[in-house]
């Protein structure tokens, strides 16, 4: 004679439980699923968000020097690098400053000296993951703007693969102390490393 269990410890079959692990793979597969898109926008929106805000100081610290510049030269290009200088005087002596937007690194770079000095020292980094296209844009003045202007044009890249994001800034400084104009102003630096 057989005796049945009770209805309460008699357990599921083999087939229940192979359904309910199915049922729960498609879940995880799927919250796995979401959980990736949302970590690659995160990674995407902060390597996007580093490389913004180092442009937003880089122009901060430009619209303050090229506002008060007494002097831009025309932009120019050595090798693949692109170039720009202006002359400042606001401290008493005449101060060269050079932007480069170096193309082997991507790197917006600045040097300073003293006008008519050697030129030396190092380049400072003001942003990095930069596309090296022609960045800068001498703009003489004219009927409508009295001074001239530099205007810079920039495409910040961030991430890589499927985070990968780029952003054109475009920006004009005016250089509102400027009282001539020399396309050569400071330029012997364009020959210095």
């Amino acid at each position: 004679m057989t005796r049945r269990r009770p209805g309460h410890d008699e357990g599921y079959s083999l087939v229940e439980v192979l359904v309910a692990m199915m049922v729960m793979g498609i879940f995880l597969a799927m919250l796995t699923t979401g959980l990736i898109q949302v970590f690659r926008v995160v990674n995407r929106n902060d390597a996007f968000s580093i490389v913004q805000a180092q442009v937003n100081v880089a122009f901060l610290k430009l619209d303050r020097d090229i506002r008060y510049a007494s002097n831009v030269s025309t932009p120019g290009q050595t090798g693949a690098d692109w170039y720009v200088e202006y002359l400042t005087t606001y401290t008493g002596t005449s101060i060269c400053t050079e932007l480069r937007l170096q193309a082997s690194t991507g790197q917006l770079q600045r040097r300073t000296w003293t006008q008519g000095g050697t030129v030396s020292g190092g380049w400072s980094i003001l942003a990095t993951g930069l596309t090296p296209a022609a960045p800068f844009t001498y703009l003489a003045a004219d009927s409508t703007y009295n001074y001239p202007r530099v205007q810079l044009n920039l495409v910040a890249s961030a991430g890589t693969g499927a985070t990968a994001a780029t952003k054109q800034f475009n920006v004009t400084f005016t250089a509102m102390n400027t009282t001539s104009t020399s396309a050569t102003v400071c330029t012997e630096g364009r020959t210095s490393p």
